[in-house]
């Protein structure tokens, strides 16, 4: 009998070790569905059915989410969904509702990344004795202005204001007074533009780092990074048109540095000769242009992803109207076609810079632009256009904060003179 007991024991080994290694497999495959979006579903001839997932995640966190008008969750939370097409919005109590119809695909993650600005904006005032035609730097991290009802006659001049993250506090602002009014210089009559900036000093030749003004008669150089005390500025106004014309170039040689970065079908669409506006967004991504002439985007430039944006798009491009075209998405959306709605850059006549005010916020997903005698913002793909600030402020005065955190412009409130203040909208 022991040695029967013995020989079934043997024999009985592999089995095991067989059905061992199988239930591990077919778990393995089971949680490996589950992971992809399938759900065990009774009652159905399929015992696992297909779904897709909703990634709900907003800045800030633990706003309400609705699918369909039915609140269902929370973010940041994870949902499986049958494939569908849903409305869903994101709200959160003091912060402008996101809002957006989705399609949910089988075995694709959903993820919305919604960002919420406020509804109502806190204002925080940057200057106290006024600022006369402030202008900011490209990267937004500068703006100079003059002050001219300084309750010190000395104390009137040209200012800078430096607001970023790089400041040993960067929630208050830096001031400082670059010069005084000088006998034959009033900085209020001034007006200012700043060279081009990069941050790849390889490519853009770091000409000065400076400001130029142009006054009536006159045009100056100043050096951001010294103050003039009582010494005259250096005056360019014979060489302005050649300074102009390089700075000009230089714009055009950044312009044209990023062109590789496009597919081939359609980089020539987005050259200097083709578009008027092309504004890349920070991660270079995406880019927000004004074609002067009509084209069509050629489908499927490239393998799109499974997560590729639902929304309408037009890829029958006309001309003098507003795009955002996605490479990673290889998606093209209309966002604008009443450019004369648009606020004007004051800087455009100066150095030939882009004609409507338009911010990319660091996001990479939001357009800031002027629209109605408001501050708007809007996503890429067209969707969750708000109104950010409105009512009193200077049209020619609205600059973001490095961060994106802020607007800043020039408002008054409770007194004549115009100051800058900065304006909360995260």
């Amino acid at each position: 009998m022991k040695k029967i007991s013995r020989l079934l024991s043997q024999n009985r080994a592999p089995v095991v070790i067989s059905l061992v290694a199988l239930a591990t497999a077919l778990a393995t495959v089971f949680f490996s569905l589950i992971i992809r979006g399938y759900r065990p579903k009774l009652g159905n001839q399929q015992f696992l059915v297909g779904t897709g997932l909703l990634s709900a995640t907003s800045n800030p966190e633990s706003a309400s989410v609705y699918l369909d008008d039915r609140l269902v969750t929370a973010t940041d939370d994870t949902l499986s969904l049958p494939p569908n097409t849903y409305q869903l919005k994101i709200v959160k109590d003091g912060y402008l509702p996101w809002e957006k119809e989705i399609t949910i695909k089988k075995e694709v993650v959903f993820q919305t990344n919604a960002h919420l600005f406020r509804a109502v904006p806190d204002l925080s005032p940057l200057t106290l004795s006024g600022a006369i035609h402030p202008a900011a730097s490209p990267d937004q991290s500068k703006i100079v202005y003059a002050v001219a009802s300084a309750s010190a006659s000395t104390d009137n001049g040209l200012y800078l204001l430096e607001h970023g993250a790089n400041l040993p506090l960067p929630n208050r602002p830096n001031l400082k007074q670059l010069a005084p009014n000088l006998a034959n210089l009033d900085w209020s009559k001034a007006r200012f533009t700043f060279s081009p900036d990069s941050k790849d000093e390889s490519l853009l030749e770091p000409i000065f780092s400076p400001a130029w003004l142009k006054n009536i008669n006159q045009a100056y150089l100043v050096d951001l990074s010294q103050s003039l005390t009582l010494k005259q500025p250096t005056d360019i106004t014979l060489s302005l048109p050649v300074l102009a014309q390089k700075w000009q170039n230089l714009q055009n040689l950044s312009q044209a540095s990023r062109l590789p970065k496009l597919p081939k079908e359609i980089a020539p669409f987005f050259a200097s000769d083709s578009a008027q506006i092309t504004l890349w967004s920070p991660d270079e991504k995406k880019i927000a242009y004004i074609p002067l002439k009509n084209f069509t985007l050629p489908e499927k430039i490239i393998t799109p992803p499974p997560a590729q944006s639902t929304q309408p798009q037009q890829r029958e491009v006309k001309s003098n109207q507003l795009y955002v075209y996605d490479l990673t998405d290889d998606t093209n959306f209309l966002l604008s076609d009443h450019l004369e709605t648009l606020g004007p850059n004051p800087q455009y006549s100066l150095i030939n810079n882009q004609p409507w005010l338009l911010y990319w916020l660091p996001t990479n997903e939001h357009l800031i632009y002027l629209s109605e005698n408001q501050v708007k913002v809007v996503e890429y793909d067209n969707t969750n256009q708000h109104s950010l600030f409105s009512g009193n402020f200077d049209p020619q005065a609205v600059f973001l904060s490095p961060d994106g955190q802020k607007l800043i412009t020039l408002t008054t409130l409770y007194s004549q003179t115009p100051n800058l203040y900065a304006i909360s909208i995260h």
